[in-house]
């Protein structure tokens, strides 16, 4: 399968390859076919929240603790880029949703910068969020 270029797709396609399955075993898991997953996965369709959702609890996904949120995640960077989701971020804060959050969001949050693949060289970044997460209530 050719790479995508998508943040989205290429979680999938580096996570099915890791996990030896094929995009057809996916396809048929989220009743779709093969072809409209290739479709999404190289960005000639939009990932809409129910595909994501049906996405999430598919046998396959559930293995590699592939959460909804992990997978808006990764579509919020197709959509968006750093700049503007930093900026979105300080939005969220100076309204007091950071409030809102749930009371083990920071926990989750240090569970996945603790988990593998962190790249060594950004370290120091891992660690300023750990920072944050740590401080937080």
């Amino acid at each position: 399968m050719k790479p995508s270029d998508s943040y989205l797709g290429q979680a999938i396609q580096l996570f099915l390859l890791k996990q030896g399955y094929l995009v057809d075993e996916l396809a048929r898991q989220l009743e779709m076919t093969s072809e409209g997953l290739s479709n999404l996965i190289h960005g000639r369709r939009r990932f809409r929240d129910e595909t994501l959702t049906r996405l999430a609890v598919t046998p396959i996904f559930q293995q590699g603790c592939f959460s909804l949120q992990r997978l808006k995640a990764l579509r919020a960077m197709d959509e968006y880029n750093l700049n503007e989701l930093i900026l979105a971020v300080v939005e969220y804060v100076k309204r007091g949703e950071i409030e809102r959050l749930p009371k083990d969001f920071f926990a989750q949050l240090q569970e996945e910068l603790e988990k593998n693949g962190f790249p060594p060289a950004l370290a120091d970044k891992k660690h300023a969020l750990l920072e944050i997460a740590q401080s937080s209530p």
